[in-house]
C-alpha cells in the first residue's frame, strides 16, 4: 500500500514541475526569440534497476513493479514568425541556427534567437543586456563610423558600401545539447557540439523572431497536467484512508 502513496507523490512531483516550465512559457510568450520548453514525462524504472546501490534493498515481489513517472525537459526549436521592425540592427534568422554572443569567460560562446542588437557609445554592436554579438572570427562585432548599415542573407554587415564583420552562426548537432541559462541565452554542454548552421539557414535584417509559444495551447497542457495533478493527490488520500482502515481492523483483531 505504501508503494502506492510513493508512485502517486511521484507523479504529483511530476505534474508540479510541468506546471513550472508551462508557467515559464507562458511568461515569455512576448519574448523575442524565445523557444519553449517542453516538459516530457516518462515511465521510471524499479530503483533497483535505476540505481545499482539499491541491489541490498531488494524486495522480489516489487522488482517487476514500475518507480511511476519522472520528467525530463527539452527545447522546442520550431521557427517563430518574424515582425518587421525597420531597424537597422534587428535580425531574426529563417531556419536553423543561433546568433553567437560573449559569455562570461573568455572564448565562452552563448547562444540566442533574440536579435534585437543595438550599437553602444565604444561602436560594439551588443544584445539588450550588453554582452558583446560575436563575429565569424570569434571576436566582438564593431561598427565603425555612423552611417547606415546593411546586413545581407548571410549575416555580412556593410557600411558605406565596404563589409565591416559578418555575424557568427552556430547550430548544435543534437538540441538535447543545449541548456538554457537565463536571459534568453543557450549554453551547449558539450563546446564541439557546435556546428555551421545549414546552407539554407537565412539573415533577415530589420526583423525580430516573435516567442516560439503559442498561449491558447499552453493553457491546455496546463490544464490537462493540473487534472493529472489532482488525479494523484485523490489517489492517495484514498490510499491513505484505506491504511487507516487496515489498521482499525489489525487493532480490532
Amino acid at each position: 500500500m505504501l508503494y502506492g502513496l510513493y508512485l502517486s507523490a511521484a507523479g504529483l512531483q511530476a505534474q508540479e514541475a510541468k506546471q513550472a516550465v508551462i508557467s515559464n512559457n507562458m511568461a515569455n510568450a512576448e519574448t523575442a526569440g524565445f523557444k519553449r520548453d517542453l516538459a516530457v514525462m516518462r515511465s521510471r524504472l524499479n530503483e533497483v534497476h535505476e540505481n545499482g546501490l539499491m541491489a541490498a534493498y531488494r524486495t522480489p515481489i516489487l522488482e517487476d513493479e514500475g518507480g511511476g513517472v519522472t520528467i525530463g525537459s527539452s527545447v522546442d526549436l520550431s521557427q517563430g514568425e518574424l515582425k518587421q521592425t525597420g531597424n537597422a540592427t534587428d535580425v531574426a534568422l529563417v531556419g536553423k541556427g543561433f546568433f553567437t554572443v560573449q559569455g562570461k569567460d573568455a572564448g565562452q560562446k552563448l547562444l540566442t534567437r533574440d536579435g534585437r542588437f543595438l550599437v553602444n557609445n565604444d561602436g560594439n554592436l551588443v544584445t539588450l543586456d550588453g554582452r558583446a554579438v560575436l563575429g565569424t572570427d570569434g571576436n566582438p562585432v564593431q561598427i565603425k563610423g555612423t552611417g547606415p548599415i546593411t546586413i545581407d542573407g548571410t549575416g555580412t554587415i556593410s557600411q558605406g558600401g565596404a563589409v565591416v564583420a559578418k555575424l557568427g552562426l552556430a547550430d548544435v548537432n543534437d538540441p538535447r545539447q543545449l541548456v538554457k541559462i537565463g536571459d534568453n541565452l543557450l549554453a551547449a554542454d558539450d563546446p564541439q557540439a557546435l556546428r555551421d548552421v545549414p546552407a539554407k539557414t537565412v539573415v533577415r535584417q530589420g526583423r525580430i523572431e516573435s516567442s516560439g509559444v503559442d498561449p491558447m495551447a499552453e493553457m491546455v497542457n496546463m490544464m490537462e497536467g493540473q487534472r493529472a495533478f489532482d488525479a494523484n493527490a485523490k489517489m492517495i488520500s484514498y490510499q491513505d484512508t484505506m491504511l487507516q482502515e487496515v489498521n482499525t481492523i489489525g487493532k480490532v483483531a
